[in-house]
């Protein structure tokens, strides 16, 4: 059986080569070296980690990549679940790749060759480690980036927190921001307190109502050219997550991931649109 470790440290590769000690292990530090791996030969299970540091690729470049040039290849998440900043990486490899199976860094041994022997018997999917959490949450990513304008909007909450700076650095219009910051928030707490055991953000959102008097129309004025005020404190604990999760929404490759499921969703569309009409030229 042939094993694949993807993973910029060494020792990882060394706890799963000491765990299954009867199959050809190989290793590869980076994604952007694994295609000409693959070319090498086929590979019966990956490992894959989701981290490879600040700007570089991450597992979901490497699982895509698995998936392209090797779709026989089960894979593997080998992650630091408890680190707060996987989580949205995590949710999106099953939401796009459906791994075999996820494993903690922890993981012992014996876990490890569970789930080579699994993956060697020609068993489904498997919920080790609490999996299936991840499974059936993991739409949550398509709730979160659903627009084309989405991904490009959580970039610029990386870098800006007041409406104006974050409309302008995402091409789309202020009073586009308020709305979408409503629609999204409920998203990021779900995730927050089902996954991070978080408290949801407060105060939540609610539509801006412009004051009907004001004893300081100029001040008034000023702050909305400034994007401060009421339109800022709805995209504050926004912002807090886009920070936590800034490898993620800047992830190399995760434009057209998204891109290439919309585009799958509306073939899919055209596709039942037109049974529809053929049913009804029949009649």
């Amino acid at each position: 059986m042939k094993l694949l470790v993807i993973d910029d440290q060494f020792p990882t590769f060394l706890q799963i080569a000491h765990a299954v000690q009867d199959c050809d292990i190989d290793w590869v530090d980076d994604p952007e070296n694994l295609e000409q791996v693959l070319a090498g030969g086929t590979v019966d299970l990956a490992f894959v980690d989701l981290h490879y540091g600040r700007g570089k690729a991450t597992g979901l470049t490497a699982q895509h990549l698995i998936a392209k040039s090797s779709p026989v290849t089960k894979t593997v998440v080998f992650s630091n679940e408890q680190e707060d900043n996987r989580v949205l990486l995590l949710l999106a490899s099953f939401h796009f790749f459906q791994p075999f199976a996820m494993l903690p860094k922890s993981a012992s041994d014996s876990a490890i060759r569970a789930v080579v022997e699994a993956a060697r018997s020609g068993e489904g999917h498997l919920d080790f480690d609490d999996v299936d959490r991840y499974r059936k949450a993991a739409p949550l990513i398509a709730r979160l980036i659903s627009r084309e304008n989405d991904l490009r909007i959580w970039r610029a909450l990386t870098r800006f927190s007041e409406r104006n700076a974050v409309a302008g650095d995402s091409s789309v219009a202020p009073g586009w921001i308020s709305k979408w910051a409503e629609e999204k928030l409920p998203v990021v707490e779900e995730i927050r307190s089902h996954f991070l055991g978080q408290q949801p953000y407060l105060p939540r959102p609610v539509p801006y109502k412009q004051p009907r008097a004001s004893n300081d129309k100029d001040s008034e004025e000023k702050g909305r050219k400034s994007g401060k005020g009421p339109y800022t404190a709805k995209l504050a604990p926004l912002h807090a997550f886009a920070m936590v999760h800034a490898e993620f929404f800047n992830a190399q490759g995760l434009d057209q991931l998204f891109k290439a499921r919309r585009e799958l969703q509306a073939a899919g569309d055209v596709r039942r649109r037109g049974r529809f009409g053929r049913r009804r030229d029949d009649d």
